[in-house]
């Protein structure tokens, strides 16, 4: 039998999630990664974000102004001020690829070059039903 849960239920559980996030003490952060190495990092705002309708939507500006290292990004983690993952396993990609997390470096690519300025575009987690 599937499992299905309300629609309370699931912003609870991303209500949960923001809280987490927030839970150093301070902003987390949103890193992108090519692989296991982490290619750009970018601070959250905090509190983090927004839940509405079974979405987080992450607020602020999400900008990293220089890129720590050269990769193509294909995951990205979110974690707490103290360093804590909260979040792993979110895709990224470019506009209109469906992707958590869509970012533009002004290639149209996820090919981010070390001291690139990286943009974010969209961040969202969806809950699932």
């Amino acid at each position: 039998m599937t499992v299905v849960y309300s629609s309370t239920a699931i912003n609870d559980r991303l209500d949960g999630v923001v809280t987490a996030i927030d839970s150093g003490g301070g902003p987390g952060s949103l890193k992108l990664y090519a692989g296991v190495s982490v290619i750009s990092t970018i601070a959250l705002a905090f509190p983090c974000g927004t839940v509405s309708g079974g979405i987080l939507t992450f607020s602020g500006t999400l900008l990293d102004p220089s890129a720590a290292a050269t990769g193509s990004v294909n995951a990205a983690a979110i974690a707490n001020s103290n360093g804590d993952t909260i979040v792993s396993g979110l895709s990224v990609g470019i506009p209109l690829s469906g992707a958590d997390i869509v970012i533009n470096n002004g290639l149209n690519t996820t090919l981010i070059n070390a001291g690139q300025v990286v943009s974010v575009l969209s961040a969202q987690i969806i809950g699932s039903p």
